[in-house]
C-alpha cells in the first residue's frame, strides 16, 4: 500500500494567508451599514459565536464570566452596546424570566457570514 505524500504548507504562505484574511476582514467591517465594533465588543462576539458554533445555548451570566481580560462589568456593558447595534438580541427562559439568554440576530449572522467568506477568500488565493 503506498502511502499519500504529505503535503504542508510554509510557514510563509500560511502568514500570508492571514495577512490576506485581516485585510479583508478589515474591509467587511468598513462596509457601510455596517456598525463599529471596539475591540472588546469585537471579542465578546467572537466568544459568543464559539460558543452558538457549539450548539450552546448562552446566558447574560455566563457572558459575562467569558472574558479574561475583560471585568464582568465591561463585559455587560458591551452586551448592551451589541445589542443596540443589532448584533444580538435576548430572550427569556420559560421558567425562570431573571435568565437571559443571548442569541445572534440575522445581522449577526450575516457578519459571521461575510467573515467567513473573507477567510475562505483568504485560502483560496495563492
Amino acid at each position: 500500500m503506498k502511502s499519500q505524500p504529505v503535503v504542508t504548507t510554509s510557514q510563509t504562505e500560511m502568514k500570508q494567508t492571514y495577512t490576506r484574511f485581516v485585510h479583508l476582514a478589515r474591509a467587511v467591517r468598513q462596509l457601510p451599514g455596517t456598525p463599529a465594533l471596539d475591540a472588546v465588543e469585537e471579542r465578546v462576539l467572537e466568544s459568543l459565536a464559539a460558543a452558538w458554533g457549539q450548539g450552546q445555548k448562552v446566558t447574560v451570566l455566563q457572558a459575562m464570566g467569558m472574558s479574561d481580560d475583560s471585568s464582568p462589568t465591561t463585559v455587560h456593558r458591551r452586551l448592551k452596546s451589541l445589542r443596540k447595534k443589532g448584533f444580538i438580541g435576548l430572550h427569556e427562559d420559560e421558567t425562570d424570566n431573571r435568565v437571559k439568554f443571548i442569541e445572534p440576530t440575522a445581522q449577526a449572522d450575516e457578519y459571521f457570514a461575510r467573515l467567513g467568506q473573507c477567510l475562505q477568500t483568504a485560502c483560496k488565493q495563492p
